[in-house]
């Protein structure tokens, strides 16, 4: 009777196939950012020294920023950077919003319309930025334009989503948003841990679940 039972769950679990998976890896995704990281350079100087292209520069530009900005979600998301990376601040810098403008909603159809009459564009700022934000508000970018001959600051992207741009843009010159993506790209993952708390924090139970990555 025993026997019965047992080859009778053995075949129910066999009607139900089989699932095939892996264990998320860094690799793939830092592949594809690296990739990235240097179409982001390439056409933003193509868009800079106004080059001629067979492409529109400002297109493949915009890809290139949604596609990285991909990849670094995902990096955190599935906890391939370290915890300590992923709660340490990155200097970016900030364009702020005129605080006396009447503010002019920017056309869905335009990457970048409106800025002058929107931003204090004489100055930038530096601020703290942890992985995480700088990563949403690229991937849920509003504005994405190239400043080029402003006499205040060097020339470089304007990025900012659509909740950010109420109030500021980050203003990357080249160099500065090659260091971002090398940050995500140089942060190794060297020792991890996964298991299951309870309420109390204890290590047991199976409704909730930790993960360090150091």
């Amino acid at each position: 009777m025993q026997q019965e039972k047992i080859e009778k769950e053995l075949e129910q679990m066999r009607k139900m196939g089989s699932v095939s998976s892996s264990e998320w890896q860094a690799y793939t995704w830092k592949n594809e950012l690296s990739e990235q990281k240097r179409r982001v350079g390439l056409h933003l100087d193509e868009a800079l020294t106004d080059a001629e292209t067979e492409h529109n520069p400002y297109h493949m530009l915009e890809r290139a920023i949604g596609v990285a900005a991909v990849c670094m979600r995902r990096l955190i998301e599935c906890r391939l950077v370290t915890d300590r990376f992923r709660d340490t601040a990155l200097q970016v810098h900030e364009v702020l919003a005129k605080g006396d403008a009447d503010w002019r909603e920017p056309f869905v159809s335009r990457t970048a319309s409106e800025i002058f009459n929107n931003y204090d564009l004489s100055a930038r700022h530096a601020e703290k930025r942890i992985p995480k934000i700088i990563s949403d508000k690229m991937l849920h970018a509003r504005v994405i334009g190239v400043l080029s001959g402003n006499a205040f600051m060097p020339d470089g992207l304007l990025i900012a989503s659509d909740t950010q741009s109420m109030t500021q843009l980050f203003h990357f010159t080249p160099p500065e948003i090659a260091s971002i993506f090398d940050a995500f790209l140089d942060d190794q993952v060297r020792s991890s841990s996964d298991g299951y708390l309870d309420k109390g924090g204890d290590f047991k139970g199976t409704r909730k679940v930790f993960a360090t990555r150091d």
